[in-house]
């Protein structure tokens, strides 16, 4: 299976993507053809993964503007089911990369939920993005299995295109500080078989720390509602007062039943470089 990518440019590409979208998602909640395509038209960027003529996935963003920084919005990132978890994803949000350069943007941002963790550990540990900024309740109630009763809380990645901490995780030399002894600010215990989280500390001052989260939150879901909930308000109330004090997530640490965020607290410039 020889899987490629390309730029899509054209009307009828353009329609393929509302088709695969509706075929990876519930087809009633697809964005129309006229959205996408005007957005295709003015500035935004397409790309499509192709198994010889057939779309099986694709990658969409437009441009934004945010406190007098231009920057390119990544919205939609998609598979066919059997063509997930073969590393298709980082390859095109790579070719993303080179694309907003080209087209001169100092960095992509994306939203996703910081309780879906194999989302943060592409979007952090591979791809080396960081993230400061969390929106509680993003998208206000969402009726899909994926996000249907909680708060859709999202995490802001930004992802600085030129920044050296990219380009070392792009080949493989990212360099992450010491968590030797960095406390953990959420305690937790296993019940049954998920975690549930127990007591958090929003008063630690040390350079970097550590916040546990389950390592499958739609498994706690399934398993107990109001554990789920507790998950979203503690990691919520943490996030917020850390990033307040100006810490930054840039690891995600995996283990058996939890991943534990990293956060440090220096300057975005030293982050990045």
């Amino acid at each position: 299976m020889a899987i490629t990518f390309r730029k899509l440019t054209e009307r009828s590409e353009i329609e393929q993507v509302e088709k695969l979208e509706g075929l990876i998602w519930d087809p009633n909640s697809v964005i129309p053809y006229h959205m996408t395509l005007t957005m295709a038209k003015f500035g935004g960027l397409f790309l499509g993964a192709y198994d010889e003529e057939k779309m099986i996935g694709f990658l969409y963003s437009f441009p934004g503007y945010t406190n007098g920084e231009s920057h390119l919005c990544s919205h939609m990132l998609g598979f066919l089911p059997d063509y997930r978890k073969q590393g298709l994803g980082v390859q095109m949000k790579w070719m993303q990369l080179d694309a907003a350069k080209e087209q001169g943007f100092p960095k992509i941002t994306w939203t996703y939920d910081p309780l879906e963790t194999v989302n943060g550990f592409l979007n952090i540990a591979k791809l080396g993005g960081v993230v400061r900024t969390y929106y509680p309740d993003c998208y206000g109630e969402l009726d899909d299995d994926f996000n249907r009763g909680l708060p859709t809380d999202r995490f802001l990645v930004e992802w600085f295109v030129d920044s050296d901490r990219v380009a070392r995780h792009r080949v493989g030399q990212a360099m992450h500080p010491s968590t030797e002894h960095a406390p953990e600010i959420l305690s937790y215990e296993i019940a049954g078989t998920i975690p549930q989280p127990t007591d958090i500390s929003l008063s630690h001052e040390e350079p970097v720390l550590l916040l546990p989260v389950p390592a499958h939150f739609q498994e706690v879901k399934r398993a107990d509602m109001e554990i789920a909930r507790r998950w979203r308000e503690s990691t919520r109330r943490l996030f917020e007062n850390y990033f307040a004090q100006g810490y930054v997530v840039t690891n995600i640490l995996r283990d058996q039943s939890v991943v534990r965020y990293v956060l440090e607290k220096q300057p975005l410039d030293d982050i990045l470089s």
